[in-house]
């Protein structure tokens, strides 16, 4: 039987972006991760031992989202081969020339792909 595991808004604290006025301090980060796969018995995936390992992102500085969430699709295909992941990154309110609510990276892969 297959299954997901939706993981929503999951708060990283990361120096994010190109500019260095953006890096000052670190900002809240959502991450938004699924899994897809095969469900053997009762726990297949456990969620907290996903945040632990997101752990490690916690303070780190990237110029991109697209560097961070291929980043934690990586260690998360590392830490869990089984099943596939789609990782989406979020970036409130980057500085651009317009007022623009959010910019966001979405990558998936695993088993298939």
């Amino acid at each position: 039987m297959k299954g997901r595991l939706d993981l929503r808004n999951i708060i990283l604290r990361v120096k994010l972006g190109v500019e260095s006025r953006e890096k000052i301090s670190s900002r809240d980060i959502p991450i938004n991760l699924v899994w897809m796969g095969e469900v053997a018995g009762s726990l297949s995936i456990d969620y907290s031992g996903v945040c632990d390992v997101l752990a490690e992102f916690e303070d780190r500085e990237y110029d991109y989202i697209e560097e961070l969430t291929m980043d934690i699709l990586n260690l998360l295909r590392k830490e869990y081969p089984d099943g596939s992941w789609i990782v989406t990154v979020t970036k409130p309110f980057p500085t651009v020339s317009l007022k623009l609510e959010s910019a966001s990276f979405t990558a998936e892969g695993g088993e298939n792909g």
